[in-house]
């Protein structure tokens, strides 16, 4: 009974320490987050952390505290016979308590927040969102903006960039050479389409078109935080490392002036 209270004991305070360290640094799994779905992303890790820690530290100490308690001193016989023992309610406790944990993680975050996901992508959560044509090829982003009559956005040095409004749903419409895309070049390997402060990608596959909705949080571009980038994340080439566009996400009047600025110069 004793051993019982002190692993207890110790269990206790390092789960404790371990939940402080997840309350205070657990915000920052995700680096830099500008979207609703990269704080939907980081609460469903804190989550898991909270949750996870007192487990994995009650194994841990498992692992280091009884082949410690339980060594054989050097004055002690070496026990024959029956040296192990199988106890049926501790395995009993320990499988059924893994498949609650496994079902809940199943339910949730994993099963909530697809449906949370979901819902951000609904034709009701979108009716006002701003449309995005992204065309991907080794080894540039192209971004139109059909909504705005933009064809192609160039900065002013003629590089691809991506200009977003904050607090606005954005529709990425992605495509890879697709035929029927005003600027598909034929056809091209698969893309990794991911702006790593929106904590979200998705693959670009030739032949297909796939939707991505996120939602800028933050004002800020590439030049001020590196994470807010388009970045490819799939191997595609020797061009792979620099296949990126730089991101600004701004007010709604600094995007519509640029808007007029993109109109003016004929992209």
């Amino acid at each position: 009974m004793a051993e019982l209270l002190t692993f207890g004991v110790l269990w206790v305070v390092f789960s404790v320490l371990g939940e402080l360290g997840v309350s205070a640094w657990g915000h920052d799994f995700y680096f830099y987050t500008a979207s609703t779905q990269a704080l939907d992303g980081v609460n469903a890790s804190v989550f898991l952390f909270r949750f996870l820690t007192p487990i994995f530290v009650f194994v841990v100490l498992m692992l280091l505290y009884i082949p410690i308690r339980a060594r054989r001193r050097s004055n002690e016989s070496v026990l024959r016979g029956k040296g192990a023992r199988f106890n049926a309610t501790y395995v009993t406790i320990w499988v059924t308590l893994s498949l609650a944990v496994n079902l809940l993680f199943f339910v949730h975050p994993t099963t909530s927040a697809a449906e949370q996901l979901f819902q951000e992508m609904s034709p009701q959560a979108t009716q006002n969102a701003l449309v995005v044509d992204v065309v991907a090829r080794q080894w540039e982003w192209y971004f139109s903006y059909p909504q705005y009559g933009i064809k192609n956005a160039l900065n002013a040095n003629g590089n691809n960039v991506l200009y977003l409004p904050v607090n606005r749903p954005v529709k990425f419409v992605l495509r890879s050479y697709d035929p029927n895309h005003p600027y598909a070049l034929g056809e091209d390997v698969i893309h990794s389409f991911w702006i790593p402060a929106f904590g979200e990608k998705m693959d670009v596959i030739p032949g297909e078109t796939r939707i991505m909705v996120a939602t800028p949080t933050k004002i800020a571009s590439t030049e001020t935080n590196p994470e807010m980038r388009v970045q490819c994340a799939e191997v595609c080439g020797p061009g792979h490392p620099y296949m990126y566009a730089t991101v600004h996400v701004v007010s709604n009047s600094a995007f519509q002036q640029w808007v007029s600025q993109q109109l003016k110069a004929g992209n």
